[in-house]
Order: C-alpha cells, then sequence, then structure tokens
C-alpha cells in the first residue's frame, strides 16, 4: 500500500502532476516510525553517493537563519575551522565513521511516494521511499558540517588511482552512514528540532583528552596522566561523583584538560594555545623538529618528549610545596586543595610554563624547578599594608608574591580575617603570574637570567615577535609659493 498525506489539495496536485509523475531524484529503502506525531524513515547511505547525491548544492538546501523569512527552518552558518577538522579526521582514520545525518522536508504525496512493505516490528515498517525532481527542499536539520566534510573529501580522492588517496577512496567507497528524514513541514517545527540537537550538553574537554586519540595533545596529555606521579589517580576526567561512585577516597587535584595544556606547554609551546588548533599546530611543529633531529618516528618522538615531561613535573612534584607533601603522604588533596594557590590550573600552567621557559632559555630545569620551590605558593602568606591617616585608607592585607595575578585577598567578614583566594584561571592572569615569576628567577639567580630574556618570552608567547619596519611614513610635499 502507499500511505498519502493528510489534508491534500486534490486540485493543487493535478496541477503539480500535469498528467504524469515526475522524474525520480532518490529511491531508498528504510525503516519508518514515529516520535510523537512526527514521522521519521532511517536508511543506511553509502557515502559515496552521500557526497555525489545529498550536498548544499541540491538537496541539503540550507541558509543561515533569517528572520525575515519564516518559509525555510533557520540555521547556522557554515564554520571552516569545524569543515576542515572533520575532512581531515575522514582522510586520516581507516573507521571514518560520520554517525547519523538528520534531514526534514515537507510530505508532499506529488513528489514523495511512500509504499509500506512490511512491518518487521510495532510501530517500524519497512518502506521504499521515493523522492521525485520537483519535491520540496529537503533541509539539513543536523550533520551539515559533516556532509560538507565528506563532499569536500570525495572531490579530491574520487578519481584517485594510486598513493595514500586511494586508500581514503576505498575507505569510502566500502562505507556507509545513517540517514534520518524527517516529514515536516513546518519549517519552525524543523527549526525547534534543530536548536534542540544542537543545544546538547558539550562534552566536558576533559573527557575528550583522555578518550580522544586523533590529535597529538590528547596523546601526550594521555602519556603523562599515565605515567607522571604527580597524575596518578588523581586527574579527573568525569564529574567528582561520578569518579567517586569508583572510588571513595578519590579526589581530583587536575582536571585531564589541564594537566594536557600544562604538558603541551613545557613540551615546547608554551601559552602560544589560545585554541586548541593553536596549541595543536605549535606541538606539530616541536614534534617535527624532533623527528628532523633525531630521526625517530612520530610516535616515538611523542614518547620520547612525554618522557621528558613527565620526569620534570615528578621532579617538580617532590620539592615544590604542597606536591612535596602530597607526595611524601603528610598532606590529602582535599588540605592541598584549601592551603595552597597551585591547586587551581592557573598555578599549574604557571609551573608548566615556567618549566618551559628553562627548556626555550637552554638553562637547566631542575635548577629552575628548585627556584619555583623557593616561591610562597601557601594561600596564608600574606603581607600587611599600613593604614595612612591622611588618605584615609585602612590597614590591608595581600599576598606576599602572587597578588593580582594567582591570588585575590579580600576580607572574610564571617571569620574576621584577611584570605587569599584563587583569583580565577583567566589567561591574563596567569600569563602575569608566568611573567613575574620568570623576572624574579632571573633577579635572584643569575645563572638563570636568560630565563626572562626577551627571545625566552617571544618564543613562549608572553611577548609578540617583532615585525619588520614597514612602510615608511608618506610626507606632505612642499608647495610652492
Amino acid at each position: 500500500m502507499t500511505r498519502t498525506a493528510p489534508q491534500t489539495d486534490s486540485g493543487r496536485l493535478r496541477a503539480k502532476l500535469k498528467g504524469g509523475k515526475a522524474p525520480v531524484r532518490v529511491e531508498r529503502y528504510g525503516f519508518m516510525s514515529k516520535a510523537g506525531e512526527l514521522v521519521k524513515i532511517v536508511w543506511s547511505e553509502p557515502m559515496s553517493s552521500l557526497a555525489d547525491l545529498w550536498n548544499f548544492e541540491n538537496l541539503l538546501s540550507r541558509e543561515d537563519y533569517d528572520l525575515d523569512d519564516d518559509s525555510r527552518p533557520g540555521q547556522r552558518g557554515i564554520y571552516e575551522q569545524q569543515v576542515k577538522a572533520i575532512a581531515d579526521g575522514i582522510r586520516s582514520s581507516d573507521r571514518p565513521y560520520l554517525g547519523t545525518l538528520v534531514v526534514g522536508m515537507e510530505w508532499d504525496p506529488a513528489f514523495v511516494d511512500i509504499e509500506e512493505i512490511d512491518e518487521v516490528m510495532p510501530g517500524v515498517m519497512l518502506v521504499k521511499v521515493t523522492v521525485r525532481e520537483g519535491a520540496p527542499p529537503i533541509w539539513s536539520v543536523d550533520g551539515q558540517h559533516r556532509a560538507f566534510a565528506l563532499g569536500r573529501v570525495w572531490a579530491l580522492v574520487k578519481d584517485a588511482d594510486e598513493g595514500d588517496a586511494l586508500v581514503v577512496r576505498r575507505y569510502i567507497e566500502q562505507s556507509a552512514t545513517e540517514m534520518t528524514l524527517l516529514l515536516e513541514g513546518d519549517p519552525d517545527i524543523l527549526s525547534t528540532l534543530f536548536i534542540k540537537m544542537a543545544s546538547t550538553k558539550t562534552i566536558d574537554p576533559s573527557l575528550v583528552a583522555v578518550m580522544d586519540k586523533a590529535n597529538a595533545q590528547n596523546r601526550l596529555g594521555q602519556y603523562v596522566i599515565r605515567s607522571s606521579r604527580l597524575c596518578q589517580g588523581r586527574v579527573g576526567y568525569l564529574p567528582d561523583a561520578a569518579h567517586k561512585r569508583r572510588d571513595t577516597k578519590f579526589s581530583s587535584l587536575y582536571k585531564a584538560a589541564a594537566v594536557r595544556s600544562a604538558a603541551a606547554a613545557i613540551a615546547g609551546v608554551g601559552v602560544r594555545d589560545r585554541t586548541p588548533q593553536a596549541r595543536e599546530a605549535h606541538l606539530d611543529a616541536v614534534f617535527k623538529k624532533r623527528v628532523a633531529e633525531t630521526g625517530l618516528a612520530g610516535e616515538e618522538v611523542l614518547a620520547a618528549v612525554g618522557a621528558e615531561v613527565v620526569e620534570l613535573l615528578d621532579y617538580a612534584f617532590e620539592r615544590v610545596a604542597g606536591w612535596r607533601e602530597i607526595s611524601d603522604g603528610t598532606l590529602t588533596v582535599p588540605e592541598f586543595r584549601s592551603t595552597y594557590l597551585h591547586s587551581a590550573a592557573a598555578g599549574l600552567h604557571v609551573i608548566a610554563n615556567t618549566i618551559a621557559a628553562a627548556r626555550m632559555a637552554g638553562v637547566c630545569p631542575r635548577k629552575t624547578v628548585d627556584a619555583l620551590a623557593g616561591l610562597p605558593w601557601q594561600r596564608d602568606a600574606l603581607q600587611t599594608t599600613e593604614p595612612d591617616e591622611e588618605k584615609g585608607t585602612p590597614e590591608t592585607q595581600s599576598h606576599i608574591f602572587f597578588e593580582g595575578t594567582l591570588a585575590k585577598t579580600v576580607w572574610d567578614q564571617r571569620a574576621l580575617r584577611w584570605r587569599a583566594s584563587a583569583s580565577g584561571a583567566t589567561r591574563a592572569g596567569y600569563e602575569a603570574a608566568i611573567s613575574r615569576v620568570l623576572r624574579h628567577i632571573a633577579a635572584e639567580h643569575p645563572e638563570l637570567k636568560e630565563i626572562a630574556s626577551d627571545a625566552t618570552f617571544t618564543e613562549l608567547g608572553l611577548m609578540a615577535r617583532k615585525r619588520g619596519p614597514g612602510r615608511p611614513k608618506k610626507t606632505v610635499a612642499a608647495t610652492a609659493t
């Protein structure tokens, strides 16, 4: 039997048909079911035909959201950076899984035939769906970036007959991805469905850091988390409650995302990690340089760099106040978090980037860690500013070294005392703290003075690289009198 849509204007349909059926655009077998009042059909689409047939020039026609046009569902624009990341993943994987792509269209029986074949289980019908030329637009509800990226990769490799491109082509030719077609004619409903699908809770970056092995920064972070004494059994990547269900004694020292950033910093990225893409690019450059210097393979280089990072972090673990006490078992993680400023991720960034600066400057990282150990990391390392009667300012207290960077000292009205707390993991705060630490170490330890040189600050990312002289200034020509 053939299912027809309700409330159809038969005169309008006859006018559209003009005595015959339009040519077939696409024909698929799938499983039809419902989500409340919403009818949906699911099938697996070969990736090659997905790229050739279901693309943004025809079936997946879509536009940015326009308040003045209520005839089409709203959509966000295509972000080139996201498309490139997906395309790179397709090219580099032997398992190019895209997930389910969701599209929606009006169910117009003049152009969309649905033939029911058999009920395979209650509420699920095997059907043959035929979409004809002239059918209503098919809108992308979820997956437009993935479809766009696949189309770009397929265009590059579809005619390949050798090399890596041929390998990618064969993987795509043997792959398929799930398609879900929503039969809904109301653009507002499709817009709402898109927002609901795009507004689900994002994956915690710390969970990505320990699960995703596609990026070098994640693999390096995972190596350090597994191998470092500082990290073992103390790194969080799930909500604390989830960790405690596994181990009631667990207490997170740092999140996995923070450890990943610290590992990349020590490896040579420094603070040049304002985006994950920038961190990955700089880390890739570090690895390529090491490959050229040593002749090691890529994963061997990652392991070698990771071992160096672990060795330095564990050296600091045994010497820096707070960490040292955790190391020898005289301080718990909760006690550490309430007592020391570097219990926050910003403090970890300061230590990691100070070590990174030592490596970049060519000075001894261990001596630099020893200098770090002499800093007042305790929250209660406060100094008093006497009141000034002439100016009418009262007595105040502030952290002796990290005030305004890692520390913010306020009057605790309940405890009736001054209390320094972490000022938050803002980039401006911890970069200022890194700069202050490097200049202090250079002044106190002359043999480490290069740690605060302009060259080191530039390589670390605290100072912009100097540009050329540029175009000479224009001068106004004198006029004859």
